[in-house]
């Protein structure tokens, strides 16, 4: 008898650590999702990520540049030439 309800306590707190296990991954998963800001590699400030140009190097490696960064670089490439 002894054995039989430690089984079960055993089976339910398995259970519940299951289910908190699950709510903190939902969490996570959205507030990643909703979270979709990225820094200018040159200014470091944060932009959402449609609002900036993404460039890729290699295989792995994104670069994200805003429109004021881009404005001036091109403003510095004009002025050398």
């Amino acid at each position: 008898m002894a054995v039989t309800i430690s089984a079960i306590i055993f089976l339910v707190g398995i259970l519940s650590l299951t289910l908190i296990g699950i709510r903190i991954l939902r969490k996570k998963s959205e507030t990643v999702s909703s979270d979709h800001r990225e820094k200018c590699m040159l200014c470091r400030n944060a932009f959402d990520q449609h609002d900036l140009v993404l460039r890729e190097v290699g295989d792995y490696k994104l670069l994200y540049f805003c429109r004021s960064c881009i404005l001036k670089l091109y403003a510095d490439l004009g002025l050398k030439n």
